[in-house]
């Protein structure tokens, strides 16, 4: 399948002459500055996961009290929306669009079935919470601890085919209420689940997303026609139609996590979902239906506050003189249903074809939801690295602590990217073996 299908990544309809199409779909090379970026990005990301699993794992403090804020409700570990340090490359299928020519009146968008490249996943998030309290007003309710969090995510999504290149830019920030409602913990944090722990989190997010925006903002119109208006090339630098993508939705979900017999593993599962809520100007303003979510994790030794030593880990704690490093397998997987947004109609007030319209951007006055529900899955498989200290701190130990993962993920279904969410997308990890990397704390 030809790459050219890249220059126009969602919301971003790319002018396509009916002459060149009619002799081909020519690709259109990204510049040697676009692919120096790439791996300079890709190079420095990966250097930066490596030095932070070897280092700074071993180096997080622990409270020799409860001091540190606990983590009542502990990130999903599927969910690619997580507010979390992440560097993921993977192997991509995309269905990808190309626009409609604005230089052609007759001419209508379609689409590139099965275009296949590599994706470069970074993004730096945190969830920042504040110390957890048992009671509100000198009253105790029917949680046993609760606490207030803020949340902030961004995130760049590099898709590469060949020498083309699209960059997704993805930012999420807000706040919300964790509780934990039953459980062996406390306002130290949980201590293990021989008793099932009910949590929940509440949260208010705003969400914004920008597909090359440098791109278009330098493009001059119609740069490749000569004066006597013969092309110059099969338009390498082709007109851009761009659609903002900008809204806020209150989120909950409930988390389960039980060890069933007793014993060291544990079983998370959790749903919910989210509601699209109007606080600022929601773009596309059709965009508008709930979305529901559901997951489940197993972790091997989610139910122990000192896992003990492994082979692995055992050989790197006698080489740097301490109990520095522990380790623990895990499996996850995360399923959203949505109506995804049909960004083809963004012009087109009689039906959901791709319109024609002389401008380089649009504000999507007509654009619809699907009809059908759609379902998008994300599986990872891995292992966790955390500070055995943090997992035996505060009164008897707390199950849940700062942790790192090194992950094998697959996914399919909708791209998650905000100017791609009616994009189909399949994932795995590229050449199946190199893993991405999440830091949680």
């Amino acid at each position: 399948m030809p790459p050219h299908a890249l220059r126009t990544a969602r919301t971003h309809t790319l002018a396509r002459p009916r002459a060149a199409r009619g002799r081909g779909r020519a690709a259109a090379h990204a510049p040697s500055g676009d692919r120096a970026a790439a791996g300079t990005v890709a190079r420095a990301a990966a250097g930066i996961a490596a030095v932070t699993v070897a280092l700074l794992l071993p180096a997080i403090p622990v409270p020799a009290r409860a001091e540190a804020p606990a983590v009542l409700f502990r990130p999903a570990l599927a969910d690619p929306r997580e507010s979390v340090v992440h560097f993921r490359v993977v192997s991509f299928t995309q269905d990808f669009r190309y626009g409609t020519d604005v230089l052609d009146s007759t001419s209508r968008g379609g689409w590139d079935r099965g275009v296949r490249g590599v994706s470069f996943d970074v993004g730096g998030g945190r969830m920042f919470r504040l110390p957890a309290w048992t009671r509100a007003f000198g009253r105790r309710g029917p949680w046993r601890a609760y606490q207030l969090h803020a949340s902030a995510l961004a995130s760049t999504n590099l898709d590469r085919v060949g020498d083309q290149l699209v960059t997704v830019a993805d930012y999420q920030f807000g706040g919300g209420l964790e509780v934990l409602w039953t459980g062996d913990g406390d306002a130290a944090g949980s201590a293990g689940f021989a008793r099932p722990a009910l949590s929940t989190r509440t949260a208010i997010l705003h969400r914004s997303s920008h597909v090359g925006d440098e791109y278009v903002s330098q493009l001059a119109f119609a740069s490749n026609l000569r004066d006597d208006g013969a092309p110059r090339t099969a338009l390498t630098a082709a007109p851009v139609r761009s659609t903002a993508v900008s809204y806020e939705v209150l989120h909950h979900l409930f988390a389960l996590e039980w060890a069933p017999t007793g014993g060291a593993a544990s079983v998370r599962a959790y749903a919910g979902g989210e509601i699209k809520v109007g606080i600022s100007h929601r773009k596309p303003w059709r965009f508008k239906s709930p979305s529901g979510q559901l997951g489940i994790e197993w972790r091997s030794a989610g139910n122990l506050s000192d896992p003990g030593p492994d082979p692995v880990t055992s050989a790197i704690n006698r080489a740097l003189g301490r109990d520095a490093l522990g380790m623990a397998w895990f499996g996850a997987v995360d399923l959203r249903l949505a109506r995804p947004f049909n960004f083809a109609g963004c012009d087109n007030p009689n039906g959901c074809d791709e319109a024609w319209i002389p401008t380089l951007w649009t504000r999507c006055l007509d654009g619809r939801e699907f009809r059908a529900w759609a379902g998008t899955w994300r599986g990872l498989v891995g292992v966790t690295l955390y500070s055995p200290a943090a997992r035996r701190a505060a009164r008897g130990g707390r199950a849940v602590a700062p942790e790192a993962a090194l992950t094998l993920e697959w996914s399919r279904g909708y791209s998650w990217h905000g100017p791609f969410l009616d994009s189909r997308r399949r994932t795995h990890p590229r050449w199946y073996v190199v893993p991405g990397v999440t830091l949680s704390f």
